[in-house]
């Protein structure tokens, strides 16, 4: 199965006041989204990170390696806005691709930011960066954890979202 989510920012404390995200900390937090992974994904899915992983620097290298290698799952990165830069970085510790600004994944384009989905209005984007604004448009849905119960959403869900918000535009 495929899988994507965007915007987990692990060991992020800002993050929990900027989204009014329900945790006291981020140890709460980053415990609660990698149980939820791991509820949903198996160890034999891909799932796409769509940016912004971690606000964690290279000093917090190990850190960032330990919950990455607590997540089920063949992990690849779209890199986001807060992400290192360095592609070796993610790869050394446990991503199997890092891409940027883009990646399709079957007919699926996806980005960290949404903005890019006005570049080609016939494709379909799936986008993190904007957190809790419900996208559900024609040609760009989030998939970022303030909007998916903290989980990764799977792409047969995506599929029938999209189904829907097509067949409602008609």
């Amino acid at each position: 199965m495929i899988f994507f989510t965007a915007d987990q920012h692990y060991d992020h404390q800002a993050i929990l006041k900027y989204c009014k995200r329900p945790f006291e900390n981020t140890i709460q937090m980053d415990r609660a989204l990698i149980r939820n992974h791991n509820e949903v994904v198996n160890e034999d899915d891909d799932v796409y990170m769509l940016g912004d992983f971690s606000l964690s620097t290279k000093l917090h290298k190990s850190k960032i390696e330990q919950i990455v290698s607590k997540l089920k799952g063949r992990k690849h990165l779209i890199l986001g806005n807060h992400d290192i830069k360095d592609p070796s970085f993610w790869v050394e510790i446990g991503f199997q691709s890092v891409h940027y600004p883009y990646f399709e994944v079957e007919e699926f384009i996806c980005v960290h930011d949404p903005s890019l989905s006005q570049v080609d209005r016939s494709k379909t984007f799936l986008c993190g960066h904007v957190h809790d604004l419900f996208l559900h448009q024609k040609n760009c849905i989030n998939v970022g954890v303030d909007v998916r119960y903290f989980k990764p959403i799977c792409i047969d869900l995506i599929r029938d979202i999209l189904e829907y918000v097509i067949k409602r535009r008609i």
